[in-house]
């Protein structure tokens, strides 16, 4: 059964703010079937401007792994 919620991953340095929303959904699978998970990002805010296209762009490669770490790691137990 796929589950989804929706979060916040806060990158808080001492000079600047980056807050990235996303949706993250996952299947924990089945003996037959393995887990699979599946991360997308919403928007991104850098000191409360919006740079999401940016992001997208020339970003995400290295960010995304982690924003998918915390997004499973911080996802409800159903």
């Amino acid at each position: 059964m796929m589950s989804k919620y929706q979060g916040t991953y806060v990158i808080d340095a001492e000079t600047y703010t980056v807050v990235i929303e996303y949706s993250y959904y996952w299947d924990n699978g089945t003996w037959e079937q393995p887990p699979e998970d599946e991360l997308t990002i919403q928007s991104v805010e850098y000191n409360g401007i919006d740079i999401t296209d940016f992001f997208w762009d020339y970003v995400i490669d290295d960010v995304e792994e982690s924003v998918r770490e915390y997004a499973n790691e911080n996802k409800p137990h159903y």
